[in-house]
């Protein structure tokens, strides 16, 4: 979902503050990831103008950044 934005005047009900709150946590779980696409694999433009192709490529993209994810988490001890 997206969260609600006060107005000059009108502030947050305490339901709609509840709800940004949870909105936010799983925001920052996601976030981080569309940060890297967008990054390191130009997430924001598709190399081709077929919908298969474009789902295909954003699939591969996503794979791309799981491995880096799954990469950046294994720790290897240097070589003396």
């Amino acid at each position: 979902g997206i969260m609600q934005k006060a107005h000059r005047g009108r502030p947050l009900s305490p339901e709609q503050k509840v709800r940004n709150s949870r909105l936010a946590k799983v925001r920052y779980v996601v976030e981080p990831s569309f940060g890297t696409l967008h990054r390191k694999f130009r997430y924001g433009r598709a190399a081709y103008l077929v919908l298969p192709k474009v789902r295909a490529q954003s699939h591969l993209k996503a794979m791309c950044v799981n491995l880096l994810k799954a990469a950046n988490r294994i720790r290897v001890p240097m070589a003396a």
